[in-house]
């Protein structure tokens, strides 16, 4: 317990010290953050209920002509009755624009969840148009300790109020194929503000996620916290392809 709450505390304060680092990613933009998500399952076997600390990082940056190479990550450290758990995951993808309004690319992330090993390729676009991006992806990934295929597919949309104001909602479907196949769906919605003439903001997001085939399994999360962003406003982090998918946000496993 007291060592995770250190390991927790450290992370912070990395977090917090971030601004100093960001100064000299030139020509680069991204953000990092820390986060508390609370999280409340339910099965047909009963329920429970935990809180877990996140932090969050990510980067993009451009290569020659229109090319992106992006890297996520984050790590969530629990000690509750759900889990008791580090769990880091990365992504990295590699995007291109089609003139002003389209990216398209692929990505691999690995996740270490449950002592388990998971990894995952994938294909993404994004279309951009005003005040609105909209994303769709799709990933093929494997559990190497469950022996199980897992398959994808998720689609979000962004609205921006401002060019510091940011609301977004988003749905996915997800299939685990092992000895005991199941579907399992999930909707969200959010939303971030970052303050005037200043790098923080404030975001949060709710996320309900079910499956018929997982003993009824029903949950609802809920995730607050802050985040400094280098390089420009949130459109500005949104359109230089640096909030693109995280590993945590493919399965259905977790909530960014």
């Amino acid at each position: 317990m007291n060592t995770k709450l250190f390991a927790t505390a450290a992370l912070i304060a990395a977090a917090v010290s971030a601004p100093a680092f960001a100064q000299s990613t030139n020509g680069n933009i991204g953000s990092v953050g820390a986060a508390v998500n609370y999280a409340d399952v339910n099965t047909r076997a009963g329920g429970d209920h935990g809180t877990s600390a996140v932090i969050d990082g990510s980067v993009a940056i451009p290569l020659q002509g229109a090319w992106t190479v992006t890297a996520n990550g984050d790590v969530s450290i629990s000690d509750n009755d759900l889990s008791d758990e580090t769990v880091a995951s990365g992504a990295v993808h590699l995007t291109t624009k089609l003139g002003d309004t389209v990216r398209v690319g692929g990505f691999t992330v690995l996740s270490r969840p449950s002592n388990d090993t998971l990894w995952a390729v994938g294909a993404e676009a994004q279309k951009y148009l005003d005040n609105v991006t909209l994303t769709g992806l799709v990933a093929y990934g494997q559990s190497n300790d469950l022996d199980a295929d897992l398959y994808t597919v998720r689609g979000e949309a962004r609205y921006f109020v401002s060019d510091n104001f940011r609301l977004n909602a988003g749905a996915g479907w997800s299939r685990i194929d092992t000895n005991v196949n199941a579907d399992l769906w999930d909707v969200n919605a959010g939303g971030e503000y970052k303050f005037a003439n200043t790098g923080w903001s404030t975001f949060a997001k709710y996320t309900h996620a079910e499956s018929k085939d997982l003993a009824k399994l029903n949950s609802d999360a809920v995730k607050v916290g802050f985040r400094y962003t280098f390089g420009g406003s949130l459109k500005d982090r949104d359109r230089a392809g640096a909030d693109l998918a995280t590993a945590s946000d493919l399965f259905g496993f977790g909530v960014r």
